[in-house]
């Protein structure tokens, strides 16, 4: 099945940490992504990736009890890890380390840390051929 880069995107940066959000209560908002494996695989070199959200319609942050509050203030207890989404269509349910992120949107923009833009392809590639690698390293280790 071929997923939707908004969707898919989150599976993409699956072990990268949320470690900040723009313009929560506005209809374009900004997410930091921190994931240095991936990220120093481009150049210029960083450690972040940059999701603009265009058109938000939805940002709701659920923890695991249930409860819903801002993620803002998640942030400032700690940085949720990305670990899924099996969301196949919009709004996309974020599964992390600390609770769920729900997000509805319009479209989507990729940048560096350094404010290049950068396209899905791109990260999707450069998220293939590490996990290709490590595979090829994990192998090899077995074999001793």
């Amino acid at each position: 099945m071929n997923m939707s880069p908004k969707i898919e995107i989150w599976n993409v940066l699956h072990d990268g940490e949320i470690t900040a959000i723009e313009g929560e209560k506005s209809t374009t908002v900004r997410i930091f992504v921190s994931i240095a494996y991936l990220r120093k695989r481009l150049q210029p070199l960083g450690d972040s990736f940059i999701l603009t959200l265009i058109g938000l319609k939805r940002l709701e942050w659920h923890n695991f009890d249930g409860s819903v509050s801002s993620f803002r203030e998640e942030l400032d207890i700690g940085t949720p890890e990305i670990l899924k989404t099996e969301s196949e269509s919009l709004p996309v349910t974020i599964e992390t380390t600390m609770g769920s992120l729900i997000l509805d949107f319009e479209d989507i923009r990729f940048h560096l840390d350094t404010g290049d833009e950068v396209s899905y392809a791109t990260m999707r590639k450069v998220c293939e051929e590490y996990w290709e690698e490590w595979k090829q390293k994990a192998e090899k280790a077995r074999r001793g």
